[in-house]
């Protein structure tokens, strides 16, 4: 008899879910709240079967392709993408907005670490360019979110980093930035937002998730309100591996 087994994965009950992705069979996806013990984290993942997978986060636009069995040696980058079973990629954030992207037909995922910096160079933008060019995968068969981030109500930057990215990625959406004197307030998950509908992606499979990390103090890292001490959120996605058995 041949019987069909999914390694799990205890999500705690306090974890984000973008709405809706449950549809997806074997997707796991969830956007934490801040963990104080990284490390702990991954013992964890990997004690239940994952190969959890993470990046020097360097505030740039480079995104690797991940294959079972793969180095895990930690390499500068700020996404990845993935088709394997059983590969959990992983992002730390503490205000940056961490994007999670699955095309389940296909069955790929990617996960995007976007500061306003990898955001300016477009690194949603490119995500789905690699998506289209080397996994045929169109941006209309894709579904995006934006976990927790600092939010427009909070995350305040020079007039010259809001312009930037208004005229780049903005323009048409008064919302992504209201300048203010030599500053101004800036939307950075609606900016990436708009390079998901710029790119093809329909605005019905796109969506925020979670409050803004400054804003709720008592379940969210900031680094704009906590400096270098602050902890970090995960956000995480990939295929659950099926083992397949046989007697």
């Amino acid at each position: 008899m041949k019987t069909t087994q999914l390694w799990t994965f205890p999500l705690p009950p306090h974890w984000l879910h973008a709405e809706g992705w449950d549809r997806f069979p074997a997707l796991v996806h969830g956007f934490s709240t801040h963990i104080e013990n990284r490390d702990q984290l991954s013992i964890d993942l990997n004690a239940c079967g994952w190969d959890f997978r993470t990046l020097k986060q360097v505030h740039g636009d480079e995104i690797l392709f991940v294959t079972a069995g793969s180095t895990k040696d930690v390499t500068e980058a700020d996404g990845f993408i993935t088709q394997a079973e059983g590969v959990l990629l992983g992002i730390a954030t503490a205000d940056c907005v961490p994007v999670l992207l699955v095309a389940p037909q296909q069955r790929v995922v990617a996960a995007l670490h976007a500061g306003w910096r990898g955001t300016l160079k477009g690194i949603t933008a490119r995500a789905l360019e690699l998506l289209s060019s080397s996994w045929h995968v169109e941006p209309t068969e894709v579904w995006l979110a934006c976990g927790p981030a600092i939010g427009p109500c909070c995350y305040e930057v020079s007039r010259d980093v809001g312009e930037s990215l208004y005229e780049r990625w903005g323009a048409g959406t008064p919302a992504t930035w209201q300048p203010k004197g030599e500053k101004g307030m800036l939307d950075l998950r609606l900016l990436n937002l708009l390079q998901g509908e710029q790119s093809g992606v329909p605005r019905n499979q796109m969506q925020m998730v979670g409050p803004c990390t400054f804003c709720d103090v008592s379940r969210f890292a900031s680094y704009r309100r906590q400096g270098a001490q602050a902890a970090r959120q995960f956000s995480v996605i990939g295929w659950q591996q099926v083992m397949n058995n046989s007697r």
